[in-house]
């Protein structure tokens, strides 16, 4: 019985409802320099950097209160920093990107249960080159230093996995036309 007395078989249900009352809040900080003043070639030298912190708390229509630990999938820290170069139609970049310790699987009543991805920190390395202004050759390489992805159950010493990715090296060509 599908609630209509077996009628609509086959018909997808939607519904809506309220999730509860939650609050975030946090800090970004963000910075970009482009090198200008230097000379010759080093002139299209440049660096960004992101932070991001944030805490969570609210009963997310739940029965109890949940707290920055607890929420399925909030990433309470996060950073990027890359270094970038342009010079002529060639460009090179390298880029570390960092992700804190989140939870993504949380087991009301039984924290044993919960899982948590570990920090992670990966580098990614990429080079291109415009030929003529329509068409740009390029290859990146992300994650050069096979960084695992690792998780545990309730305390880090319950290792859950921990899976290599390797490395992917990409290729392109792009053409505006």
């Amino acid at each position: 019985d599908n609630g209509f007395s077996g009628e609509y078989g086959g018909f997808t249900r939607l519904t809506t409802l309220n999730a509860g009352t939650a609050y975030a809040q946090g800090w970004e900080l963000s910075y970009q320099q482009q090198f200008t003043s230097l000379p010759g070639f080093l002139k299209g030298l440049g660096a960004t950097m992101n932070f991001t912190a944030l805490e969570a708390h609210g009963d997310f229509g739940t029965t109890g209160i949940l707290q920055t630990r607890d929420v399925e999938g909030f990433v309470p820290r996060s950073g990027n920093a890359s270094v970038f170069w342009r010079y002529r139609g060639f460009t090179s970049r390298v880029i570390v990107n960092h992700t804190g310790e989140y939870i993504t699987e949380y087991v009301a009543g039984s924290p044993g249960r919960n899982r948590y991805l570990f920090s992670r920190t990966v580098l990614n390395v990429g080079v291109g080159y415009q030929w003529r202004p329509a068409v740009t050759f390029s290859v990146d390489v992300n994650n050069l230093t096979n960084a695992p992805q690792s998780a545990y159950r309730g305390i880090p010493e319950h290792m859950q996995f921990k899976l290599y990715g390797g490395a992917t090296i990409t290729a392109g060509v792009n053409g505006r036309f």
